[in-house]
Order: structure tokens, then sequence, then C-alpha cells
């Protein structure tokens, strides 16, 4: 059965289905070199597999729904919630370079979460990104996933598998950080993949 996107708002920001508009800005954070980084995206990515792109999951998907942030009437980033089974799925965010370092996407994060837990009854979201990626974990960690686990060769990263974190919230906890985020100092300084030039804190 396919998944409805459902419209979800906190203040200026709106969860919504992908259009046609979003073409042009979702290829510009496609092309950007901190997407390129930390996410599969081709290298090689044109504006006609941009449209591709927001054809495909502009409608209802059997396995995942995916909105578009809009804050103020402008596209500020893409969100995938994808259903993997058991009563589970796990999150997929890219937010656009313009809209980084705002809280967009936590915000965004914990909307989804809620869906997926108090509409859709899962049981469980997972979250993974590479290891290092502390601006993905912090966007999570403000909706209560608890520090991530560092697993050698978890994830497929243009051609190879490399090392992966991955958290998981469960319906019954908490849906706000476990502790202050300085707290995270120690925990990183514990995981494989964090270089110390690479802390984007503040993000």
């Amino acid at each position: 059965m396919p998944f409805a996107i459902p419209l979800l708002s906190d203040g200026p920001l709106t969860l919504r289905p992908h259009r046609a508009s979003d073409v042009v800005p979702v290829y510009a954070r496609s092309v950007d070199p901190l997407t390129r980084e930390w996410t599969t995206i081709p290298l090689e990515y044109t504006k006609s597999m941009a449209a591709d792109y927001v054809a495909a999951i502009s409608s209802e998907q059997e396995e995942a729904v995916s909105w578009a942030l809009d804050c103020d009437g402008a596209y500020a980033g893409s969100l995938d919630l994808r259903f993997q089974g058991a009563n589970s799925g796990n999150l997929g965010f890219v937010t656009a370079p313009a809209y980084r370092g705002r809280g967009l996407m936590s915000r965004a994060v914990a909307l989804a979460v809620a869906h997926a837990f108090d509409d859709l009854g899962w049981d469980v979201v997972t979250w993974t990104a590479n290891a290092g990626n502390t601006a993905s974990y912090k966007t999570v960690w403000r909706s209560g996933f608890p520090p991530p686990i560092a697993v050698p060769h978890l994830l497929a990263h243009r051609g190879k598998m490399v090392e992966g974190w991955i958290s998981s919230l469960a319906s019954g906890d908490p849906r706000t950080p476990a502790g202050p985020w300085a707290a995270w100092d120690d925990v990183a300084s514990r995981l494989p993949g964090l270089s110390p030039a690479r802390q984007p804190w503040e993000s």
C-alpha cells in the first residue's frame, strides 16, 4: 500500500510533496561539495537527473515517504522516511546549502519521527551516516537518538564499503536529547572516523 505524503508544519517550516519548481534547487544542493562528500549522489549529477528524481518522489511511493522542506515558500532540503520491514524504517535527509545551520532539518526530523510513531504506528526509526558525519548526528540527536555505534564496512559509498554510524529510536523512547551536546565530545573521541578538523559542533 503506497504511503501518503502528509503536510506537516512547525512554524515557518512545512514538509510537503516535492514539485516541479524544486528541480533547480535540488540540482544545486546535489552538486554542492558537502553533499557529494557525505552522500552517494552521483558525481556526474545533471539537471535532467534532478528532474527525474523529483518526478519519481513527488507522489505516493510503496516503500517511502519523501518530503521537501519548505521554509517560507522556498525549498530548503529533502527528507525520506523509508520503510524497511518489521514495522520499522530509516531516515535519509539532505539540507540545501543556504539553509544549513538553522536547525531546520532537526525540526523536520522531529516531524517525521512523530509521523512514523504516532500516525504510522512504527516501532523503530533508524539513522545511519558515514563515520565522521557529526552534523548529521546532531540533527537526529535533537529528537532523542542516542550516541551512534560505529560499525566497520556498514555502508556502501562510491564503490566501496565504509565505516558507518548507526543509531535507533524506539517508539517509547523520549524524543528529546538525553544530555547536553557537550557530552558528545567524550563520545566522539572514542568513535572511529572523526577528525578533530571536521567537528561541526555548531551546525
